[in-house]
């Protein structure tokens, strides 16, 4: 009885520790919402970073999660990074959320897939400060149907 305890206790420590040793550095992760009625180009999604780290490298990732009922296999969003000293930087990432026989991307059951994209990899912040993302789609139709969150995710690469 006393060596099963003692199996039990080691498991336990075991399962922490490697619990422990996989987890990310994640400085900041934010998801919001999308309307049901659907994701109006003008619609901005705003997510307020405060960073305290310039010296480590960072990866950044776009959260994604859509319904089955998306008519596109892709996804174009304009992302805006506005920095403390008011400068500005625009990207554009396409997002591909079905494989081109519809197969969605992703993982989930059922009628949503969540998917995460690394839209930039080994990024500095020169600056310490609060840095803006701003986040809009830029597909052809006013309003979009089938997206229902978006979020950034950005982790310490080291």
């Amino acid at each position: 009885m006393r060596s099963l305890k003692h199996y039990m206790h080691l498991l336990v420590l075991l399962c922490l520790i490697l619990t422990a040793g996989c987890k990310k550095n994640v400085v900041f992760q934010e998801q919001q919402s999308i309307s049901s009625k659907g994701w109006h180009y003008q619609d901005e999604r705003v997510f307020e970073v405060h960073i305290h780290d310039t010296l480590s490298l960072h990866q950044m990732y776009l959260d994604l999660r859509n319904t089955t009922d998306y008519p596109y296999r892709n996804l174009f969003l304009f992302l805006d990074i506005e920095f403390p000293d008011s400068r500005v930087l625009r990207d554009t990432i396409e997002c591909i959320l079905a494989d081109r026989r519809g197969g969605w991307t992703g993982s989930g059951f059922g009628s949503v897939r969540a998917n995460r994209f690394l839209f930039r990899d080994d990024v500095w912040f020169p600056v310490e400060g609060v840095y803006r993302f701003t986040i809009i789609h830029g597909m052809r139709y006013d309003t979009l149907q089938g997206i229902s969150d978006v979020g950034i995710r950005i982790e310490k690469k080291y």
